[in-house]
């Protein structure tokens, strides 16, 4: 489907661990968690997602029915089973899954009476390290315990917010929270980048709010932006995520250049605005 001119390098002896995080919601923290993810995967990386949202859009958006599910991320965080037995295989190529399901929506005040609660999701992350290039949690639109187990776990964090002056209140608690990781839990934790999402170029304030940004966090914004693209809403309806379901059109070339980004590997020259690397843009693109 992609052309492997970047394919994997020599794998890593452990996988890097990338949780993507917001505590506002609507930011397209799911939708960047799917599509990178499976992007990542495209270019050779063996790639387990973890699903820590009760919502579960993730896992529905990877095409896996939460219904059929006998276990998932919440057993896997109270401790009723290890994170092997509940990782999922998806049909997507190099893509594995740590499902959600709406169980794990009560996972918060059982986690709080536990020991080692912060931990929980490190300690099982630890077991399957070696198998992985890439894990990226998918943390819900809060900073409870669930957020904080991602963040703990994680390597580097992804921050996907939209370029509206509200964002930015947002991302002052969140980087409060991170300070806060740090001091107690996770002192090697990184900002791996700030990700602009619904992106519009041509509007004054997306300009304005990204010159703020890149102010306060230099070297931390992703030259990469995703576009509002009516694919990317379309996608999760079909089980799939967005380079599967329609690989021409300008998200799955957004995410595929994220992909590159955070893989360290040169994208297309911007001019030729190639999804396929080698392959012309179809008329029509959407």
């Amino acid at each position: 489907m992609w052309n492997k001119s970047f394919s994997r390098k020599e794998a890593s002896s452990v996988a890097k661990i990338v949780a993507v995080a917001n505590q506002k919601g609507g930011v397209g923290k799911t939708t960047t968690a799917v599509n990178l993810s499976s992007c990542v995967a495209a270019l050779g990386k063996k790639v387990l997602i973890v699903d820590l949202d009760p919502q579960g859009n993730t896992t529905t958006g990877l095409g896996i029915k939460k219904k059929q599910l006998p276990v998932s991320s919440y057993e896997v965080l109270v401790g009723k089973c290890s994170i092997q037995e509940a990782i999922v295989r998806t049909a997507f190529e190099n893509v594995s899954l740590l499902p959600a399901k709406n169980t794990l929506a009560g996972a918060e005040l059982e986690l709080s009476a536990m020991d080692n609660r912060m931990n929980r999701l490190k300690m099982q992350i630890l077991t399957c390290k070696l198998d992985y290039d890439y894990i990226l949690i998918d943390c819900p639109p809060a900073l409870g315990l669930l957020t904080v187990n991602g963040l703990v776990a994680a390597d580097q964090l992804i921050i996907p917010m939209l370029a509206e002056f509200y964002a930015l209140e947002g991302l002052s608690q969140l980087t409060n929270t991170i300070k806060v990781v740090r001091s107690n839990y996770n002192p090697n934790l990184d900002i791996g980048g700030i990700l602009f999402v619904m992106f519009d170029q041509r509007l004054n304030v997306s300009r304005q709010v990204e010159e703020e940004v890149k102010k306060y966090f230099p070297n931390k914004v992703f030259q990469t932006k995703i576009p509002r693209n009516v694919r990317l809403s379309e996608a999760p309806s079909h089980g799939k995520p967005v380079m599967y379901y329609d690989r021409f059109s300008k998200g799955a070339e957004a995410y595929m250049l994220l992909g590159l980004e955070l893989l360290g590997e040169k994208p297309p020259e911007k001019k030729r605005r190639l999804l396929s690397f080698g392959k012309k843009r179809e008329s029509g693109d959407q």
